[in-house]
């Protein structure tokens, strides 16, 4: 329990890293010169980087387990990506510290879900999951208005700084406190990999969900909304911090709300598809009615912060069939998608904003970025829709 207390904490940490540029986003653009644009493409750089990885860590996590693979990661280019961000100098920098940050917290989540897949009962999976990931959700929080606060009180370096020194500390900890499962020895002495876990045809309706899912609401969360209460509605930094703080705490509920969920009503399909629909149904008024307040705005955020929150569950319903002794590249494989599709939205996004962008009315680039949300999320859903479920319950 003490390990998993701690890759929790460098979960938070994770969650950070993932999100705290829509605060910060005044201060780059003043003391660096990074535009919205810029930012977008260095969040979608960081995602990149840890859906890569993942192949790397499936890997590792069948051959030398959690411990390791963890503590290497996560201290060497999680801490030295940190350390590289508090002293960037310019946008270039920036970008490189987020790709060392990527990879730095790519084990993190994976290590922990690698354990509850071990080691507890399947019917639990969605639960462990979803609780964890909730945690993990408090690292948004501190990316909102704490972050705001400590800005003002210290300077953004210095909070980089102490994040870089937490990190270290953390995968130290790791080394001490996580406990390896055993090894599985597979009788024929084949393990597999992953193109045998894509040959499973349930997995091909399910991950073009996974990979819009939290592209969306992670690219609203992690950077859109700041530029776009600044831009659009004029918002100052301890705005900025407040409207990001809300939609975290939506997030991190509506996580916990789904851990049972599944469960309860014996379905995961179901609880994923009512989820999804109302967050579609929020892009939708939002794309419609581009000119409303700012209130309007957040609330739209907040309600798909809660509802969009089902990733637990979409990762047991993705899972169900994976063998055992493939189950650290089954999980990871399912994160690549689901990570590699923030870098790729994010960086599609980018392009979008820029194509729309207008000096005289800044909001057309965000209105596109929105529509393109909405559509390839409706497309994804709609495939999800014709998935089979796989009921915890049998």
């Amino acid at each position: 329990m003490a390990g998993i207390v701690v890759l929790a904490a460098a979960y938070v940490i994770s969650h950070f890293y993932r999100s705290f540029l829509a605060v910060l986003s005044p201060q780059l653009t003043a003391d660096l010169g990074m535009s919205p644009a810029a930012q977008s493409d260095a969040l979608g750089a960081w995602f990149a980087a840890f859906a890569f990885s993942q192949f790397l860590v499936g890997v590792m996590l069948d051959r030398f387990g959690p411990r390791l693979t963890t503590a290497l990661l996560f201290g060497v280019l999680g801490g030295g990506g940190g350390l590289l961000f508090a002293m960037a100098g310019s946008g270039t920098m920036v970008l490189v510290a987020m790709i060392a940050l990527g990879i730095g917290c790519s084990p993190v989540l994976m290590a922990s879900v690698y354990l509850f897949k071990r080691n507890y009962d399947g019917k639990q999976f969605a639960t462990l999951t979803s609780t964890f990931i909730a945690v993990g959700m408090v690292g948004n929080i501190l990316g909102s208005s704490p972050l705001a606060w400590g800005m003002e009180t210290f300077g953004w370096r210095s909070v980089m700084m102490a994040l870089c020194g937490t990190t270290i500390v953390l995968s130290l900890l790791v080394v001490i406190l996580v406990t390896d499962p055993p090894r599985i020895t597979v009788k024929d002495g084949t393990r597999g990999g992953y193109l045998d876990i894509l040959k499973l045809p349930e997995l091909w309706f399910i991950l073009p969900l996974i990979f819009v899912n939290y592209g969306v609401v992670g690219g609203l969360r992690g950077i859109w909304a700041g530029p776009y209460f600044e831009l659009v509605h004029g918002f100052k930094l301890e705005d900025l911090g407040a409207i990001t703080f809300w939609m975290a705490i939506a997030m991190a509920a509506g996580s916990f709300a789904y851990g049972p969920v599944d469960r309860l009503l014996n379905s995961r399909k179901w609880v994923v598809l009512g989820g999804g629909s109302i967050s579609l149904l929020c892009l939708a008024w939002w794309a419609f009615h581009p000119i409303i307040s700012s209130t309007g705005v957040a609330s739209l955020l907040v309600v798909m912060g809660f509802f969009s929150l089902y990733y637990g569950v979409l990762m047991a319903h993705a899972t169900a069939n994976v063998p055992a002794h493939l189950a650290g590249r089954g999980v990871t494989l399912v994160n690549f998608f689901n990570m590699g599709g923030v870098g790729v939205m994010q960086l599609l996004s980018s392009e979008v904003y820029r194509r729309n962008a207008s000096v005289e009315v800044p909001v057309e680039g965000f209105n596109g970025v929105i529509w393109f949300y909405l559509c390839v999320f409706a497309l994804a859903l709609l495939l999800y829709a014709f998935s089979r479920d796989a009921k915890p319950n049998g």
